[in-house]
């Protein structure tokens, strides 16, 4: 094993590989920062030139070119936010608002720092794990997937601040966008008005691109002035701040990391959930979480944290069974039958070797990002206050484009602004958008994995599932416990002011 370890440092550190490597992360970080795109289209946009080189090289390109987009997706969401894609929408809810504060330089540094910490850890976990987590992988079903997915909901009580009703009404109205197409099981054709497009259901990225960075627009454009009200010079952090943040919360980072490792080991979750699931998890745990929304930097680690975990865990099914842990994955399996790679236990006799070359690819390609990130952080952090008449024009363009680009059809633009439309006058009469999206990202996980837990252990399958039901219990416990600190919190400041009084 430690052979192995050896010759995949080495079969990375040749010149052609290290290039490619690079070339993919400053490819990643472009496509990172446009909304909508991401990993996904930035992984698949690369297959065409995947042929014909050393696997190694090849894998550098297209894994450094998806690590880069974690941090580049994070740059858009903390500056306007305006996430670059669907896994890096909790970084609006406090690096935005770090922003606004003239903190954006130290909301970058901490995003950076915060996924290359989580990159090492996920990459170590690659490398350790196969034999330890795949009995784990195997006892998970349906059911255990079902609550994960409901536990992801309970985050809505965190974001509902002055009506709770305005938001579980949001989150509901996600939900039944995402009801929109085919159902996932029967194939039944829900709400699409006779509209071969609409059978394709509504596409997430864009609905996104309406939801935030379109209506931002139209925001900005009503009230005029820059993006954030403060002007260049009043940028009051830096970007050294922010990395001493990410290592001054090590244990928000750790297991922030942990968590997306785990969610990247089970299959067909994805990233998106880990970002959200992590932001919970943060809120959830910590004692003082009263600034979280309001420009908390724990709000910032451990999203990026969980999303550079992620990958490691995402490789771990998709390398031992050929399963891939996201859609991501799906896209390097692609890239191994080009490559002649066959994944299994085959692989990770035969090719072990291979396998941690991409460990090592994790490692160096985190840090790359890393360091390009903190360098570029300082400049970043002066785009909120250009003028806006050439920001607006060149942020929609970008977005509509992005919109077009997901899945090539004109349509989806008309989607985007109409969804812009709908954003704004969420935000404008207090209707959380988290809330909304959170609904719309969930509802399909939830869905299909009730109907086959209904099908498979029938309706008390809570019951013939223990792992599920202890599950359940704790979805339960997290969401009572903010109603509870906050029933606490009254109760306090009531006996305060009454002894104050006496």
């Amino acid at each position: 094993m430690l052979e192995a370890i050896g010759a995949g440092f080495m079969s990375l550190m040749n010149v052609q590989a290290m290039v490619f490597m690079t070339i993919g992360v400053i490819y990643g970080l472009v496509v990172g920062i446009l909304p909508g795109l991401g990993g996904i289209v930035a992984m698949a946009l690369l297959l065409p030139f995947t042929y014909g080189y050393d696997p190694v090289a090849t894998l550098g390109l297209l894994l450094g070119a998806h690590i880069a987009t974690i941090w580049g997706s994070s740059v858009t969401s903390i500056l306007f936010r305006v996430p670059g894609a669907a896994k890096s929408l909790a970084l609006i809810f406090d690096g935005y608002p770090m922003t606004q504060r003239g903190e954006a330089s130290r909301a970058l540094g901490a995003s950076a720092t915060a996924a290359l910490l989580g990159g090492l850890i996920g990459a170590v976990f690659l490398a350790i794990s196969i034999p330890i987590v795949r009995p784990i992988m195997l006892a998970l079903g349906p059911a255990e997937y079902l609550m994960m997915a409901l536990w992801g909901l309970t985050i809505i009580a965190t974001f509902s601040e002055g009506s709770l009703l305005k938001g579980l009404i949001a989150a509901a109205g996600g939900v039944i966008i995402a009801f929109v197409g085919m159902d996932p099981v029967t194939g039944t054709p829900r709400f699409w008005f006779n509209s071969v497009f609409l059978l394709d259901g509504i596409s997430f990225p864009v609905a996104m691109i309406g939801m935030f960075a379109v209506a931002e627009m139209m925001k900005l454009y009503v009230k005029g002035g820059a993006i954030v009200e403060r002007d260049v010079g009043k940028e009051t952090s830096s970007v050294l701040t922010g990395v001493k943040d990410a290592f001054r919360h090590w244990w928000l980072v750790v297991r922030s990391s942990l968590l997306g490792v785990w969610i990247g080991v089970l299959p067909g979750i994805g990233a998106s959930i880990g970002g959200i699931a992590a932001y919970a998890q943060a809120v959830q745990t910590s004692r003082d979480n009263e600034n979280f929304g309001k420009g908390d930097v724990r709000g910032v680690i451990a999203p990026d944290a969980t999303l550079g975990a992620n990958e490691g865990g995402g490789l771990m099914p998709t390398l031992a069974f050929g399963i891939p842990g996201g859609e991501s994955m799906a896209i390097l399996l692609i890239a191994f039958i080009g490559l002649g790679i066959q994944p299994g236990p085959k692989m990770l006799t035969d090719d072990l070797d291979i396998v941690f070359a991409m460990m090592w690819i994790i490692v160096v390609a985190n840090v790359i990002t890393t360091v390009i990130g903190l360098a570029a952080s300082p400049y970043f952090a002066r785009l909120p206050a250009l003028n806006p008449n050439v920001m607006i024009p060149l942020v929609l363009s970008v977005c509509f484009i992005g919109a077009y680009a997901t899945r090539g059809q004109i349509e989806d633009v008309l989607v985007a602004a109409g969804f812009g439309l709908l954003g704004y006058f969420m935000e404008r009469y207090n209707y959380s958008r988290a809330n909304f999206v959170i609904g719309m990202v969930l509802a399909e996980m939830i869905e299909r994995n009730l109907h086959i837990s209904l099908t498979l252990y029938g309706d008390d399958f809570l019951i013939q599932r223990p792992v599920a039901l202890a599950m359940f219990l704790f979805v339960i416990f997290t969401t009572v416990m903010p109603f509870y600190r906050n029933w606490k919190r009254r109760r306090a400041a009531v006996e305060t002011a009454g002894s104050e009084a006496s």
